[in-house]
């Protein structure tokens, strides 16, 4: 990419140059400077802006994260605004960005390991780095340009290594490529780092991931970021997992190695079909389990969850406006 165009955010003197072709987003986060922002792919709204001066170009005019009275507004997405000019913008920036900036670069895929009737983890190697944090997703540009947001079922490594828990989508154009089309060797673009649901390192607080179909990926890698701290053995982690009936479960192996290292980890599972779960698992959501099973201790942990919008919403309800938990101490990004 060619440098294209800068852009600066109002009342704040913070100013970032954009690629030709990228977002407002994604150039501001490779630019370091943090902004609000969950799926960066037009779907849960919460990089709207205001345009005050400049031209961009719209990615997908009908994206959902815009209701009508934003639109009315003449407010915008960051994650689908490619600036064709200079421009100003009303945006407001975090105090914290992630660790880490996202950068593109090369992939080629390795490995596909099935979980379970529907469930796998593709595993590719990168030409550059793995530099990520726990928790962290990156969009996968997969051949037919389809690009979809996959989160890293690993830690950051030296190997160049990414992996992902992918769940298949009936429907679902990317997991049909990423399933049925693509061969080992297959090359691919991957951007990422991204996502604000990362591992806090610096919170000392017991732990809570909750996992929904393939947003296990996500919460197995937070769940190894504890288990990799210097004070991991004073830690204890609960991980839940849902699914419509058993089948659809799928502990790591990775989770045995974790356990040796942390003071305590309990994995619970929930199964939501009416009678299919067995002796072992909760019958309901899986934030169901969460509240049955933490009861009055629900606000003394701090949580990470991934999965599908109506499990992340019922979750947050559950937790903060029900159990009193504080809004800060849940994190998650929303996809669609």
């Amino acid at each position: 990419m060619t440098i294209g165009h800068q852009v600066l955010l109002r009342g704040t003197g913070v100013r970032f140059p954009c690629a030709e072709g990228d977002t407002l987003l994604r150039a501001a986060l490779r630019a370091g400077v943090g902004l609000s922002y969950e799926c960066n792919s037009g779907a849960c709204g919460s990089c709207r802006y205001e345009l005050l001066e400049g031209e961009v170009r719209t990615r997908w005019t009908e994206a959902p994260g815009l209701s009508a009275r934003d639109r009315r507004k003449g407010r915008r997405l960051a994650c689908q605004s490619e600036p064709v000019t200079d421009c100003v913008v009303d945006l407001s920036a975090v105090p914290e960005p992630a660790p880490h900036r996202p950068i593109r670069q090369a992939a080629q895929l390795r490995e596909v390991r099935h979980l379970t009737h529907d469930m796998a983890e593709f595993v590719f190697t990168a030409e550059k780095h793995a530099a990520f944090s726990a928790g962290q997703y990156a969009m996968l540009a997969l051949p037919g340009g389809v690009e979809r947001a996959y989160s890293m079922s690993n830690l950051g490594n030296c190997s160049r290594e990414w992996k992902f828990v992918v769940k298949r989508s009936p429907d679902g154009q990317a997991t049909s490529i990423l399933f049925d089309s693509m061969d080992l060797g297959a090359a691919i673009e991957l951007d990422g780092p991204y996502g604000q649901a990362y591992f806090r390192a610096g919170d000392d607080r017991d732990i809570v991931c909750v996992a929904g179909g393939s947003g296990l990926g996500a919460m197995v890698s937070v769940v190894l970021g504890a288990a990799a701290q210097a004070d991991a053995s004073e830690r204890t982690v609960h991980l839940f997992c849902g699914g419509r009936a058993p089948r659809d479960l799928h502990i790591p192996e990775a989770m045995a190695m974790a356990e040796r290292r942390l003071r305590a980890l309990h994995v619970h599972t929930a199964v939501s079909e009416p009678g299919a779960a067995d002796s072992g698992s909760h019958q309901g959501f899986v934030h169901e389990a969460v509240v049955a099973e933490l009861g009055d201790e629900v606000p003394e942990f701090t949580y990470y969850a991934a999965g599908p919008p109506a499990m992340t919403d019922a979750l947050a309800r559950a937790l903060v406006l029900d159990g009193g938990l504080a809004a800060d101490r849940l994190h998650f990004d929303r996809f669609s």
